[in-house]
């Protein structure tokens, strides 16, 4: 009996966790289009990104997520796309 309400439990636990649909923004996309590797700043972190690559950087939705290439500082929206042309 014990062995049956477990698979019944699980059951349902799986059904309840089957409808749970999040499709909030996990991360934003940085692409670089240029012909050459760039250097760049995200959040504070420093990074390299090689030509003609794309990175994503974790974030939460409605967090904003600092970019700085070269001089100019930008701020993208957790689920956008910052093209480096």
């Amino acid at each position: 009996m014990k062995i049956r309400m477990m698979c019944l439990g699980l059951l349902l636990s799986m059904a309840a966790v089957a409808n749970d649909v999040d499709r909030s923004p996990k991360s934003a996309s940085i692409l670089n289009f240029t012909d050459r590797a760039v250097d760049l700043w995200v959040n504070g972190e420093y990074r390299e990104l090689r030509a003609g690559v794309a990175m994503l950087q974790p974030c939460l939705a409605g967090e904003k997520v600092e970019v700085q290439v070269g001089m100019e500082i930008s701020h993208i929206e957790c689920g956008e796309t910052k093209e480096i042309k």
